[in-house]
């Protein structure tokens, strides 16, 4: 498959990468199945066939209140509003062919901040080999210039994913505010940068704002 690439890390190459982060692109219209866009980033990773781990992070955006009560068995006595992201996209992708085994799903980050910084420091990766983030650009380009650098602790570049090329303003600037001056212990950083995300998304839904994207 022909790829776009971003880059990242300055000289990583998608030659070197070793795993794959998928990061949420929302639900469907009743939070049980992936909306388009998430489909599309499975499908990429997927076809990236890496050596590593493709790991799928999210479980819904604080403006995002769709779905009722579901449970697994990975995590007993847990309740999600609707099925997370990121179970979504491991049905996908197992549905697709993606062996089982090699797919990794953190499904408590609620914005593309606590997306990197769960997969990161909770150990998904296993292994400190570099990665590829895929989405697409306009979300890609956030992730790479805002995200990423504080909130990756290994080597990362970019892998664009067909679709929208921009996004909304306001997604850059809550990331920036999210991300900015995290504590440096990555237990406190994940339960500061949550707060601050479901504060400030909130605050954005009650001024009108529907969707995260």
């Amino acid at each position: 498959m022909e790829v776009e690439v971003l880059p990242g890390t300055p000289g990583l190459t998608l030659d070197s990468v070793a795993h794959v982060l998928v990061p949420g692109h929302g639900r469907d219209a009743i939070g049980t199945g992936l909306n388009p866009g998430g489909a599309d980033r499975c499908r990429v990773a997927a076809a990236l066939d890496v050596p590593g781990r493709i790991v799928c992070s999210g479980y819904k955006s604080p403006i995002d209140h769709k779905g009722t009560q579901w449970t697994t068995p990975e995590a007993p006595g847990e309740t999600f509003q609707g099925v997370p992201e990121a179970d979504l996209m491991r049905a996908w992708l197992i549905e697709a062919g993606v062996a089982p085994h090699v797919i990794r799903v953190e499904r408590h980050s609620v914005d593309t901040v606590t997306n990197l910084l769960r997969v990161e420091h909770e150990g998904h990766f296993g292994d400190d080999r570099p990665v590829a983030v895929v989405a697409q650009r306009g979300h890609l380009r956030r992730i790479l210039s805002v995200v990423a650098p504080r909130t990756l602790r290994r080597p990362y570049l970019g892998v664009v994913v067909p679709g929208p090329t921009r996004e909304t303003p306001l997604a850059t600037l809550v990331s920036r505010l999210i991300s900015a001056r995290l504590p440096p212990d990555p237990a406190a950083a994940i339960a500061a940068a949550t707060r601050r995300s479901q504060l400030l998304w909130r605050t954005a839904e009650q001024l009108g704002k529907r969707t995260y994207h």
